[in-house]
């Protein structure tokens, strides 16, 4: 792996430790990072997702194929509840900037 690739997960597993969210990192390493044949993401966009009654900013994963898009970032209602809607949507934006780079690189 280089050094590019090792430096955008290691900033990944810093946003999504500090959200709690193991699934989502797991995600990633699945559709993109192994390689996969079959689905696998070609695209991340910040999407508007009603969440505990509050509309927040969230990484949306699009597929090669028809498996339908999903969220690259799972919120407690804590989270959601307790952190700045400013900070959600900078979170989100940064993870779309990572996983796209990294879509880039592996492509």
């Amino acid at each position: 792996m280089n050094n590019e690739i090792k430096y955008i997960m290691s900033e990944l597993e810093v946003i999504y430790a500090f959200y709690q969210d193991k699934f989502s990192l797991k995600r990633i390493k699945a559709y993109i990072l192994s390689m996969p044949e079959g689905s696998k993401i070609v695209n991340v966009e910040p999407g508007q997702v009603s969440i505990y009654d509050h509309m927040v900013t969230l990484p949306i994963a699009d597929f090669n194929d028809t498996t339908d898009s999903v969220s690259l970032l799972q919120l407690s209602h804590t989270m959601v509840n307790n952190r700045q809607g400013l900070d959600l949507d900078d979170d989100a934006e940064r993870i779309v900037e990572l996983v796209n780079r990294l879509i880039k690189l592996l492509g």
